[in-house]
């Protein structure tokens, strides 16, 4: 078998990416496009002074609204290959700056709610394949029902109440730290860590275990019911009752079993990664957390037409997210991988 044969799995997978990228960057830019209103009106309302023809071509022009649309789609493309997407209307910095000083908080935030997810859907699959305790398994299926049920607004509103009202056992949710964080990469606990400051590491800590908590009491079902019927399903499975009739020693069954389990959960994780980068709007707003959502929200509230565009562009950044899920899961179980169907035949 050749080597483009045996590899075009995820050769052909990560070609396919920059055409996913520009099909999504130009839905954005017409997106943007469709809103309600003029832009430029809104923006010169919010100035002072007397407005001008001069004025206002010159704003039309920072927005990167003259000219025909195509003009403006070229225009839109030749600065996104070069990192540019213009000049936010409300700082004057550039976009591209606005985003990735912002971005890396937020990629934290996600991260640590989407590994607690996992590691929690782990161990509680791992409950639930080892015991044959009826009350136990029938606890964690009552948990895992409760996917898609309760937004995780919701459940971040129920934590504040409990934790931070009733008990004062966390602090007011007001942002990370009381202080200048320092940046090296952006990312803040990383950056805490690399610098030294141990008192705002350990501060940021306490501040993300609502948020976080939130996240992974949200998503961990969602996780669970794909995990726990998946492990159902593959403990009937022929290869399973031929390892358990060959003597196979349990734990080997059980790591067998958990591996092809897994390819259905790793799709809703990466699914998941899309959705909390819109649901990052929700929970940094709630806990006065400076990321990506609170840049989103600004833009919408400012008309910022530039900031808003750069913001839906690099939501992009979920398409690479659901590249690596597409190669994991091919990864774990090659029969998804394209075309083994027809090399079986």
């Amino acid at each position: 078998m050749s080597w483009y044969r045996a590899n075009r799995w995820w050769v052909l997978r990560l070609a396919r990416l920059p055409l996913d990228i520009f099909v999504f960057g130009t839905i954005a830019f017409f997106l943007v496009r469709l809103l309600p209103g003029d832009p430029v009106s809104v923006a010169l309302a919010s100035r002072s002074g007397t407005v001008t023809a001069e004025s206002i071509a010159a704003v039309r022009t920072q927005m990167g609204l003259d000219g025909t649309v195509w003009d403006q789609l070229v225009r839109f493309w030749g600065g996104l290959l070069h990192g540019d997407l213009g000049h936010s209307l409300v700082t004057g910095a550039p976009v591209v700056n606005e985003v990735f000083s912002r971005l890396p908080s937020t990629i934290e935030l996600i991260f640590l709610g989407l590994v607690g997810a996992f590691v929690l859907c782990l161990v509680l699959g791992f409950l639930y394949l080892r015991f044959a305790n009826r009350a136990l398994r029938a606890g964690i299926r009552v948990y895992a029902s409760l996917a898609t049920t309760v937004p995780v607004f919701v459940v971040a509103i129920f934590l504040i109440v409990i934790f931070y009202v009733v008990l004062d056992w966390l602090p007011a949710p007001l942002g990370r730290v009381s202080g200048v964080l320092p940046v090296v990469t952006g990312f803040p606990l990383l950056d805490e860590g690399l610098t030294g400051s141990w008192d705002m590491f350990g501060q940021t800590l306490v501040q993300y275990i609502m948020p976080v908590g939130a996240m992974v009491l949200t998503y961990t079902p969602n996780l669970l019911t794909q995990f726990i019927g998946g492990l159902d399903r593959e403990l009937v499975q022929p290869t399973t009752r031929f390892q358990v009739a060959a003597g196979v020693p349990r734990r080997w069954i059980f790591f067998s079993v958990f591996r092809r389990s897994l390819s259905s959960v790793v799709v809703v994780f990466g699914l998941f990664f899309g959705s909390l980068i819109g649901g990052a709007v929700t929970i940094e707003s709630l806990f006065g957390f400076g990321g990506i959502g609170a840049l989103g929200v600004r833009s919408v509230q400012s008309v910022d037409f530039t900031a808003l565009q750069g913001f839906l562009v690099v939501v992009a950044v979920c398409l690479v997210a659901m590249l690596i899920v597409d190669l994991v899961n091919m990864w774990l179980d090659p029969r998804r991988r394209p075309g083994i169907e027809s090399e079986a035949n």
